[in-house]
Order: C-alpha cells, then structure tokens, then sequence
C-alpha cells in the first residue's frame, strides 16, 4: 500500500511533474519567490539591506531596524500565469487569472524609555502581519502526436508480474478494470495492449490538461532593535500554511482511425488536495557602514512541515469499437500524512544609498536543495535519496534600483534563480524582471509594482523516458498595489 501511495504524492510542480518521484514535493514547496510589497517586488526583491519595508521580515527581519514610524501596508495583486508547451512538434498555450494578497503587515516602533544611561540603543520594533511566499495557480495544455509510445505501455510494464487483484487501484487496476490492459493467458500475470498487439507502432495522439492552485502564505512575528544608527538586529518566527490542488486529465487516441484494433480512446482524470502548516526562524543583521553603505546577512532555518495531508483520486474511460468493452472505472478515496523539512538559506546583502536621490541593492542566496527531507525517514529512505541524487545547491541573484523624484519613485529589478537539477537533468532556471513607481510623503504612500517570472522545464506526461517529456515554458505576471499609512 505504501509503493502506491507514494507514487501518488509525486504528482507535483509550477511545473514539471513525474508520477512515483515524489522528491518533487521537496522542490516545489522549497522553491519560493517572495511576494510582498509592491515596492519590494519592484526592486526584484533585493531588499536585504534596504529595510524599512514590512515584506524584508520574509527576508531579512533586521530590515525593520530601520524603521523611525509606525507604519501599516497592506498589498493586493492580481496574477495572469502563462504556459506554453511543446510536445510532439505541437505548441499549446494556457492562461490562469488570480487573486491574493502579497502582503499585509504593522510594524510598531518604540523609541527606548532608557536612552539616557543606555543611549546606544536606539529603538525597537515588533511586526505582525502576513507575506505570500509561493503561487501555484497555473493552467497546463499539453498536446501532440507520440510516435514512441503508449501511456498504457507504461501500465503494461508496470503490472507484469503482478496479479489483477494486487494491481494499483489508481492507475494499472483501473486501466485492468476497463479493458485497455489484459492477460492473453489468465495463467500468467504477463499483460498487453491492444496498441501493442500491432506490427509497427502507428503513433497515438496525446492531450494532457493539468489545473493547479493554492499557495504558501506565510504568518510573520517579528522583532528588530536600532543599535547606535549603525547596527541593526532582527529575528523572526513563521508560520507557514501550504495548499496546493490540481486536478489533471489524460487523453489519448489513434493517430489515424483504424490503424489500432478494438482501441479507440481512454482518458484518465487524477485529483489531489495537499494541506499542511509549518514553520521556520529568520535571523539578520544590517550594518549601516556608511552613509551610503549598507552590507546586510540573514539565515533561514529549515521550514519544518508537520503532517502535511495528501486527499487523492483517479477515475479512468474507455472507448472500444466494440462498445460492449467500453467502462468507467473509479479509484478508491485516498489519503496519507508525511513530514517535510525544506533546506536552508543564506542570503548576503548590499545597497548603495545615493543621497536622497535613489538607491542600488543586491541580494545573493544559497540554497542546498539536496539538503530537502521527506518524513519519517525510515518510510522515505528511497525518495529521500533521489533528492540527493537528483537535486544540488545552486544561487539565486536579485538586483534592484531606485531613483527618487520629489515625492516620486521609479523603479526597476532582475532576479536570476539557478537550477536546482544536478547533472543538466532538467532546466528550472528562472529569470525575473520588474518595474514600479511610487507616491510617498511624510504621513503615507501609494506604490505599484508589476513583476515577470519565467521559467521552463520539462513535464513528464507519464513515465521517466524523455521521449514522454514535453518543454514547458510558464511566465507568472504579478500587478501589486500597495496602501501604507504612517503614525
């Protein structure tokens, strides 16, 4: 039961998935593009050593060391996620509308009642609030001619050896149940297809469309405190909430009618709901060398995820020229509980303070993705070493700028994120461009921000051959508006 639940909760990525390699969970939940501010989001999300902005306590939480006021932001945005893929020599687009809330946050300041016997220390901070740290609200369309293969000489080769009754009751039972895979001698447990029984494979025609959405928000408390306008400290707890829902449906068919006896489509539909709530530590540091210096550090602890919830499902049709053949078949409900422990970050920060004219900032991050858990252990020793095998350290580099007009701000950042992918196995290298300007006096401001995140990698429609992958191009479009208000 174990080997078919767990090929079950692999079915995951913004991106490219493959079914029974479930170290794609450790990825997808660890690989997080910051929301925040639509400030923030301009810049790149380069703020590690800007500061002052309530999105950088997802960052680096000293950044609200920096703040004079009190202050309360609050972000909508609107999201327009783009895929194209290519499969097949066929090129397919989709496009997903959304919703959310990027960030939402108050940052109380509280100058130090006993600055006169310990003046060094300037002011402290607390802040509360909530930072978006993932989006997976995407819509696939991937179609095309396969002249390799079948996805049911993938169930052939999964069920031989297997008898009918111990079949996986998500996927070879089913396609069993519904007459698309049979034993021609009900004495061996060898099985075949009706695409298998001809001379020269003819080709079939592939359409997979996959529907997903939910997110990672994360709940901030954060601390921070002003030493002497030169140092300044921050920690942070987390706490993270995670959803991801997809529901992806299979079709396939004859290239040209005729050219396969009996078979004439099938199509599978697989549903799973993923929940789950965690929660991490951030430490920083900012030290304001000069005036128009600031070099800033931060470290993120491992996210720990308890008892994340997997709800899942699978239905499967058949379509035969003897209609007599044709069924539908439905999987049993299942669920299943695991932990995870995503890997830790480094960041290290500049920014150049050009008077009141602007600014420039960079961040670079480390992060170890091999070092990503699933839990307990002893259940996940296999999956636990693909992550090792299949994942490396890579760096992530965020550049922002920020030019100042009287009461006027224009923006501009660049992100490019490294491939988590040993070994050139896939892509999943990311770029991000973004640009913002702002209104901001004394008591409160206006800022909008639009950001472009694109990334590709491969999609494996069933499988692991790469003769079964489709490039996957996905750009998430983000437009923020943000509300603040100083006290």
């Amino acid at each position: 039961m174990k080997k078919l639940v767990i090929s079950l909760i692999a079915l995951l990525a913004v991106s490219t998935t493959v079914m029974a390699q479930n170290e794609v969970d450790a990825l997808r939940f660890s690989r997080l593009m910051y929301g925040g501010s639509a400030r923030y989001m301009s810049l790149g999300g380069a703020y590690g050593a800007v500061g002052a902005d309530f999105s950088a306590t997802s960052t680096n939480p000293a950044g609200m060391g920096l703040y004079k006021r009190s202050e309360v932001s609050f972000t909508p945005s609107i999201t327009t996620n783009k895929s194209s893929s290519t499969f097949g020599g066929f090129l397919n687009e989709d496009t997903k509308y959304g919703f959310n809330v990027g960030s939402a946050g108050v940052v109380m300041v509280f100058d130090n009642p006993d600055r006169r016997t310990n003046s060094e220390w300037k002011s402290f901070q607390f802040g509360f609030g909530y930072n978006r740290l993932a989006n997976f609200n995407n819509s696939y369309l991937i179609m095309g001619k396969n002249t390799t293969s079948s996805i049911l000489t993938d169930y052939v080769n999964k069920a031989n050896g297997t008898a009918p009754a111990d079949l996986s009751p998500f996927d070879t039972q089913l396609a069993y149940d519904a007459n698309l895979i049979y034993r021609p001698n009900t004495n061996q447990n060898v099985y075949t297809a009706d695409v298998l029984g001809v001379s020269t494979f003819p080709g079939v025609n592939q359409t997979k469309s996959i529907q997903t959405k939910g997110g990672i928000g994360e709940t901030v408390f954060a601390g921070s405190a002003n030493y002497m306008d030169r140092l300044y400290f921050g920690l942070s707890l987390g706490v993270l909430s995670l959803r991801y829902e997809e529901e992806s449906t299979f079709t396939e068919t004859p290239s040209a009618s005729n050219t396969i006896p009996e078979f004439t489509s099938l199509t599978k539909y697989d549903y799973q709901l993923i929940k789950g709530n965690g929660y991490d530590l951030k430490m920083g540091v900012i030290f304001r060398a000069t005036d128009w210096l600031r070099l800033g550090a931060a470290v993120h602890t491992p996210a720990l995820f308890s008892k994340i919830n997997i709800d899942y499902n699978s239905s499967m049709s058949s379509t035969f020229q003897t209609s007599s053949l044709n069924a539908t078949k439905n999987s049993p409900d299942g669920t299943y509980s695991f932990d995870m422990t995503t890997p830790m970050k480094l960041i290290g920060s500049a920014a150049f303070v050009i008077g009141k004219s602007g600014l420039i900032s960079a961040d670079y991050e480390l992060v170890d993705y091999s070092a990503a858990r699933l839990r307990p252990s002893t259940d996940f020793t296999v999956e636990n070493q693909r992550i090792q095998d299949k994942y490396t350290s890579t760096s992530n580099f965020r550049l922002g700028g920020e030019y100042r007009l009287g009461m006027l701000s224009f923006r501009g950042g660049y992100g490019f994120f490294g491939s988590p992918y040993k070994s050139n196995i896939n892509n999943g290298e990311g770029t991000l461009y973004s640009l913002g300007v702002g209104f901001r006096t004394s008591d409160y401001f206006v800022d909008l921000g639009y950001s472009s995140y694109q990334m590709t990698e491969d999609y494996y429609l069933y499988g692991v051959s790469k003769l079964n992958a489709a490039s996957v191009k996905t750009t998430n479009n983000t437009f923020m508006l943000t509300f603040g208000v100083k006290f």
